[in-house]
């Protein structure tokens, strides 16, 4: 690809290279070879077609949506400013879906995740499986565009590694621990960072998760001791580390070794860091896969395991480590949240999979009450937008130096921002 997109710019440079492949992040990119973290860095695009789980938009339960969406966020971060296309399938015949619930489903999930949108009929890559509501969701996207394609910054993330030679190495292990903390994070409404080894340097959160990371090589663990030593804080996982770069097993685990782990098999919580023997991220996706999409098609939870799970990390991270968010978000897990700054706003983008359910429901349980909290000016305003809406002013209360406001129904998605 780097030969293609040399040969063709040789003869006119202004002509781009898009690459279209199926490969997402899972073992797919290894079994097949066109792995998206490598072919970014040398190629001008690429077009993913990428189901992420579940098939198309009609036949996805919740969480495959969570997993359509932590793929659409490590491809933003994999893509390092380049845009990320989506050739995703919105509606194949399914009987009891209405195909525009599907196409603005498929569409509402790319725009929060700040990727390129596309619709087709049925699984081919030409026609639309409602032109009128296409021709409603781009009118829309246009109006809206910057709120959605703007860079967007961190403000206050937690970091969570992603890293292509344990991916490669240890597949499916990693790939469920990876997906499993990106869930929490994102059911948990804490701002996060898809860190990469090219990105490692620049990342500036004060917390970093290793999911399971077990191959790591010299420089990331230099960067990991440089990182630990100036204060910041990780959360390490099972094997973390017990190998090199080339998959050979480390005598002594160095990690252990800096962090002065003696009984890897017991869990320690101190404010530096974090130890599990037994990754979260894989004992939450064992324990959502059983549960979550039935209690997120009615639309409550009745004391699921995984919600236990859920809530013990989350005050692992809040208490253990003191992790202070910069926004507070009060929201189910059945919805899906990404904090960032564009044009030096604060942004918040919610994507609610409430009440779907594959082949048999496609329109959204509405997410009611969530509430936000955080530090600002008393001057400050509160915009919301909704999916296919227009932007409303919403009153908050303001209170020695805290802003709390009660958003409106998000039926499918919604954006929110803060401007002084």
């Amino acid at each position: 690809m780097r030969e293609v997109d040399e040969n063709v710019k040789s003869v006119n440079p202004k002509c781009m290279t898009i690459a279209e492949i199926y490969p997402g992040i899972e073992e797919s990119a290894v079994r097949v070879g066109a792995d998206v973290y490598d072919m970014y860095p040398v190629v001008d695009v690429i077009a993913h077609e990428y189901s992420g789980g579940g098939g198309n938009a009609a036949r996805k339960h919740p969480l495959n949506w969570f997993s359509y969406m932590t793929g659409m966020y490590t491809f933003r971060a994999f893509a390092e400013g380049k845009a990320s296309w989506m050739l995703s399938y919105s509606w194949d015949g399914e009987e009891e879906i209405d195909p525009k619930e599907a196409i603005q489903n498929l569409l509402m999930s790319q725009l929060m995740a700040g990727t390129n949108c596309w619709d087709a009929r049925g699984h081919v890559m030409s026609g639309s499986n409602d032109m009128d509501t296409r021709r409603q969701v781009y009118r829309w996207i246009a109006e809206y565009e910057q709120t959605f394609y703007l860079p967007r910054e961190p403000i206050n993330p937690i970091g969570i590694y992603f890293s292509p030679t344990t991916r490669n190495y240890f597949t499916e292990d990693f790939i469920a621990a990876y997906k499993g903390w990106m869930y929490l994070l994102l059911q948990s409404h804490l701002e996060f960072q898809v860190v990469t080894p090219r990105t490692l340097t620049d990342f500036g959160g004060d917390i970093m998760i290793f999911p399971d990371v077990k191959c790591l090589g010299n420089v990331e663990l230099a960067w990991i001791k440089a990182y630990h030593s100036s204060g910041k804080k990780i959360i390490v996982t099972a094997e973390s580390a017990a190998y090199n770069k080339s998959r050979q097993k480390r005598k002594e685990n160095p990690l252990h070794t800096l962090l002065n782990i003696a009984d890897s098999e017991q869990k320690i919580e101190l404010n530096e860091f974090l130890f599990y023997p037994r990754c979260p991220g894989k004992l939450y996706i064992e324990s959502a896969a059983k549960a979550f999409d039935k209690a997120a098609s009615r639309g409550s939870i009745h004391d699921e395991h995984f919600e236990e799970i859920r809530r013990a990390v989350e005050q692992d991270i809040l208490d253990a480590l003191r992790f202070s968010p910069y926004v507070r978000i009060d929201a189910s897990p059945f919805i899906s949240t990404q904090i960032a700054e564009l044009d030096d706003k604060t942004h918040i983008y919610f994507a609610n999979f409430k009440g779907l359910k594959g082949r048999v429901s496609g329109r959204q349980i509405p997410e009611k009450k969530v509430t936000l909290t955080l530090r600002t000016g008393s001057d400050t305003r509160i915009c919301f937008l909704s999916f296919l809406g227009e932007v409303q002013d919403i009153q908050g209360d303001w209170e020695e130096g805290i802003l709390t406001c009660v958003l409106p129904d998000i039926e499918k998605g919604a954006v929110v921002w803060f401007e002084n």
